[in-house]
């Protein structure tokens, strides 16, 4: 029961590593912090996705389910969860576009408006906090 658990948190925390890597952009400009996770993750799943690897999570998942004693589906996390389910063929090319697109457009839309956007300049001097006299 415990590998049973541990897979469905390998499943979820690979569903949200995908959310992150989604919207980690847009999110950019209004948690700056986050930006360097961000590239750092779309870095590690681009290396995953030129290499062909599988990924780290997916292996994870995998392996706690054949712990319990059931047997792994043979695709990849995405195809497995979110593509088969609406396009049972799996990921072919359109889909591999249609999934670069969905990552690439909103982050490109986050980045160019964090960078477009203008630090607030420091002029060294502070606000007068004398009170006004009468």
């Amino acid at each position: 029961m415990v590998a049973v658990g541990l897979a469905r948190l390998a499943a979820v925390s690979h569903l949200s590593f995908i959310v992150f890597l989604l919207v980690g952009g847009l999110c950019a400009k209004r948690w700056p912090k986050l930006t360097k996770w961000h590239l750092a993750a779309m870095g590690a799943a681009g290396v995953v996705n030129i290499t062909g690897a599988d990924c780290p999570l997916t292996v994870w998942e995998k392996w706690f389910l054949r712990r319990a004693g059931r047997e792994p589906y043979e695709s990849g996390f995405i195809s497995h969860y979110l593509v088969e389910p609406v396009y049972p063929p799996g990921i072919d090319g359109r889909v591999n576009l249609l999934i670069l697109v969905a990552l690439t457009v909103p982050n490109a839309a986050g980045y160019w408006r964090l960078l477009r956007s203008k630090p607030a300049r420091d002029t060294g001097s502070t606000p007068d906090k004398t009170p006004k006299s009468p």
